[in-house]
């Protein structure tokens, strides 16, 4: 079963009909290697291979064992649930800083460049706790992409 991607798009998570879990929802790339392929099955062709282990991605849509998934660049594929894992991380989609605590007059810990993936751990208001390199700190949210709060 297909969930449609108008409720999926909405504020409101609803249940995935195969999973029982929240859509949309943020998971991560299990692996590199992985197929994003056209549509929900091994017949359809191969749009992507994401070789970013722990990629952040969307789940938007579910049929069966098959998940529809957004990528940092907006792309949208469906690839097979093994290929995914509950681990949050974010994506920097702009050069921010991470400080040592959630405010922006707090000590600058380090500089995130676009591109970086990170591990996120908690949220704070519009502040995402991440860790990534041994470092630990706080990023304003604006400046990522997958850092939704919910399931943290």
């Amino acid at each position: 079963m297909l969930i449609p991607l108008g409720a999926a798009l909405a504020d409101t998570p609803v249940a995935g009909p195969d999973s029982n879990l929240p859509v949309p929802r943020f998971v991560s790339l299990k692996a590199p290697g992985a197929n994003g392929r056209h549509g929900p099955g091994l017949e359809h062709r191969v749009d992507w291979i994401y070789e970013r282990a722990g990629l952040p991605l969307q789940v938007t849509g579910e049929s069966g064992p098959w998940r529809r998934v957004r990528d940092p660049d907006g792309a949208e594929v469906w690839m097979h649930a093994q290929n995914l894992e509950q681990r949050r991380t974010i994506y920097v989609s702009e050069a921010t800083a991470l400080r040592r605590t959630a405010h922006e007059s707090s000590q600058v810990v380090a500089y995130l460049s676009p591109g970086v993936v990170a591990s996120v751990t908690g949220c704070s208001g519009e502040w995402r706790r991440v860790a990534v390199g041994g470092r630990v700190g706080w990023a304003t949210n604006e400046a990522l992409w997958g850092g939704d709060c919910a399931g943290l």
